[in-house]
Order: C-alpha cells, then structure tokens, then sequence
C-alpha cells in the first residue's frame, strides 16, 4: 500500500477508534449517570442531561481525531506530508492521544456535573418527610 492510501485508511480507521472510545464511555457510564440524573429535581432539566449526556462523550472524542493537524513547519505541501510514513504514523498516535485526552477532559467535566447535581438533590428538602 502506497503511503496515500494509508494515510486514508489510518484517517478512517482512527475516526472509527475515537467514536468507539466515545460510544464506550457512554455505554460504561450511561447506567451510573442515568441513577445519578433522577435525583434531578427539574424535569427539563433532567431531560436535558439525558440528551446531551452521549453528545458529551462522543464530540469530545471526534474534537480530539480533528484536532491535529497535518501541516506544520516541517510538512509543508501534500506531497510532502505523504512521502514519509513515519510522519503519517506519528500524526495517528498523535491523534489517538489528543482523543484520549479530550475524552479525559469531558469525562472530568461531566463529573462536576455529577457533583453539582448531587449537590442539589442533598440541599432539596425530601418531600414527605417534614415534620410539623
């Protein structure tokens, strides 16, 4: 295979790892995150998290894949980028990395969602349970 052709083969084949990598955090925190959502007092708002929730973890993750760039000092014209395998491998790990990070970071924020939501259930008082 030319280098061409790998370059458009690893571009899909890591697009596909970032999306896998963002529908698996889903899938590993969707039953934890959907407890954690009940507590929710607002309805539209428990609505919302529910909605933006997988768009959370699968958008970060293709950020990462399109976050790094090809052209960089040394690069230059297409050419040149595709005449160097090497180059072409260490752009992908670069890639994989930036989806992990990215993927990280959505993971961290939606966790101080977690605790701001947590946070609100624990200051509401429980209905049924006041004394008079």
């Amino acid at each position: 295979m030319n280098n061409e052709g790998f370059l458009i083969v690893s571009n899909f084949a890591v697009a596909l790892l970032a999306m896998s990598f963002g529908l698996g955090a889903y899938h590993w925190l969707r039953r934890p995150f959907s407890g954690l959502v009940k507590a929710v007092p607002a309805v539209a708002f428990r609505r919302l998290l529910r909605k933006f929730f997988p768009l959370g973890l699968l958008l970060p993750a293709l950020a990462g894949f399109v976050s790094v760039s090809y052209r960089g000092c040394d690069a230059g014209t297409y050419a040149k980028i595709i005449e160097n395998r090497a180059y072409l491998v260490q752009k992908n790990q670069e890639q994989v990395a930036a989806i992990a990070d990215y993927l990280a970071v959505a993971v961290l924020v939606w966790g101080v969602v977690a605790l701001l939501v947590l946070l609100l259930a624990r200051s509401r008082p429980e209905q049924g349970n006041h004394v008079r």
